[in-house]
């Protein structure tokens, strides 16, 4: 009620306001608006009626404006809404992903797609989905439209080599690898080049990204290993003799008394030459570089006692000095195992008395060490224990050991894939990246 009759007051003033200035002009004034148009009348209507003119026109030029950004106005909020609803559908199908619903997120992807053609990553994020569902051909497809758009980028690049390497690709795997090397160098990019060219013997080329990587300061704790094992690679594959081979790993040893592999290779050439002697300091120096793998120290034993001629007793003391050597280094579980290598090599010197006395002993030192015996070192312990037992003939005291071996839980032994990658010969590169 209050603010109508503040609007009545308003008006009689305005009206007030009007009628004073109507009568204050009333001397009659003529405005001439063309050769043939004009108007008479008093000067006060006149002034007012300029003044509504300016009004009206001012009003009609600041509508057009008001109403121009209004129309801007609404579409931005439409744009927006647009690229909201797109962000959701973004942040969908990366749920879905992380779920691993890699069929509902594959129909996300392709709904964004359907927007915006281009989008760069949808295409990416629609290739994982894919390769998740099985279909990884369909996957490199895709990446490599987006190559051949010359819009590829390092994560295109990584996911394509990916693909290929899991399709047996490493070619075109290896290509891809090198792009990235070329326009996107990193540390993962040269690493990766670097693997997959030793996975395809290509030594040379891998010792060339090593050298890169440690140019570009990313070298890191394994690198001086890692450099070890491709130039005895590099040896080993330029050596076509045993007698080059030979010379070449003894002076690669000088250089690298610590590579456990040349110690080994070295040590069956000496023994396939029938230099026992050497071999047996070589495949030594090679356990105790290990970090006194009881492995290790167990071809020591059976150096001396299946493979080295001579007198058995000599042997058997050399046998049995490594197998002491073996129990006396390593800790925890590394200790275990290498008792049990010290009770194999009692075993084969039928010294089966000590052997049972050193296995019954084993509960005992893996407290002191602080570990279990399970798995296949419980198995391992029981199976000589019961040897032994048979072999002292008290073979009514192996029923509870060959029941508890019957029973236990056979472990699946798989092939590590690295040894697996090249079994298979690798297909022509028809999948090659353009």
């Amino acid at each position: 009620m209050l603010r109508q009759f503040n609007r009545f007051i308003i008006l009689a003033l305005v009206t007030i306001g009007i009628l004073y200035l109507t009568l204050a002009n009333s001397d009659i004034a003529t405005l001439y608006l063309g050769p043939a148009l004009q108007i008479t009348t008093n000067a006060g209507v006149l002034y007012l009626g300029i003044f509504a003119a300016g009004c009206i026109a001012a009003s009609l030029v600041a509508m057009f404006f008001g109403l121009k950004g209004y129309m801007r106005e609404r579409a931005l909020r439409s744009q927006e809404r647009t690229r909201q609803a797109f962000f959701e559908l973004f942040v969908k199908a990366r749920d879905l992903m992380a779920a691993h619903e890699w069929n509902a997120a594959r129909n996300v992807w392709e709904q964004v797609l359907r927007k915006d053609a281009d989008n760069v990553i949808a295409k990416v994020e629609l290739a994982s989905c894919l390769n998740a569902l099985g279909d990884a051909r369909e996957a490199l497809r895709i990446l490599d439209l987006l190559r051949a758009e010359k819009r590829s980028n390092a994560e295109i690049l990584f996911k394509a080599a990916e693909l290929n390497q899991n399709l047996g690709n490493f070619t075109a795997a290896r290509d891809n690898i090198a792009l990235i090397v070329s326009n996107f160098p990193s540390k993962r990019a040269l690493e990766r080049a670097r693997d997959l060219s030793e996975q395809m013997n290509r030594i040379e080329d891998a010792l060339e990204y090593h050298e890169e990587i440690e140019r570009a300061s990313y070298a890191d704790a394994d690198s001086q290993r890692i450099k070890t094992r491709l130039l005895l690679a590099l040896l080993l594959k330029q050596s076509n003799t045993d007698t080059a081979l030979r010379e070449g790993l003894a002076g690669f040893i000088k250089r690298h008394p610590g590579c456990v592999e040349a110690l080994e290779r070295l040590g069956a050439i000496e023994i396939k030459a029938g230099r026992f002697e050497e071999a047996a300091e070589l495949l030594v120096k090679a356990a105790k570089a290990s970090g006194d793998d009881p492995e290790k120290w167990l071809q020591v034993v059976d150096l001396w006692i299946t493979k080295a001629p001579g007198d058995f007793a000599k042997r058997a003391e050399r046998a049995l000095a490594a197998g002491r050597s073996a129990a006396r280094a390593g800790a925890g579980v590394a200790r275990l195992k290498a008792e049990l290598v010290l009770c194999r090599t009692l075993i084969a010197l039928h010294k089966h008395d000590e052997a049972l006395t050193t296995i019954e002993n084993l509960p005992t030192l893996a407290e002191r060490e602080g570990v279990s015996i399970t798995g296949d070192l419980s198995g391992a312990a029981t199976t000589l224990k019961g040897l032994c037992l048979s072999r002292l003939g008290r073979i009514n005291e192996t029923g509870s050991l060959w029941q508890e071996l019957a029973t236990a839980r056979v472990p699946v032994i798989e092939e590590h894939p690295a040894r697996t990658a090249f079994k298979k010969a690798e297909p022509s590169p028809t999948l090659s990246t353009p």
